[in-house]
């Protein structure tokens, strides 16, 4: 199955961040918090991101991440 070959991680750092920054990034940014998540972690770890909403992809462009279209 292919979901087997994925390597998954669970990022430890998220759960104490979302009280502070992730809810910043949302405020700032007009994201929801779920959104502001993955865009935090694609800040914090520097790696792409993938996603057709059209305003996150706005707040990653923002944030120099790169994303993948």
């Amino acid at each position: 199955m292919l979901l087997d070959r994925l390597r998954i991680s669970v990022d430890q750092d998220s759960p104490r961040l979302a009280a502070t920054r992730i809810a910043d990034l949302a405020m700032e940014h007009q994201l929801t918090v779920y959104d502001a998540a993955y865009l935090e972690l694609a800040v914090r770890k520097q790696i792409p991101l993938a996603s057709r909403d059209q305003g996150l992809n706005r707040a990653a462009k923002r944030l120099a991440v790169t994303l993948l279209l």
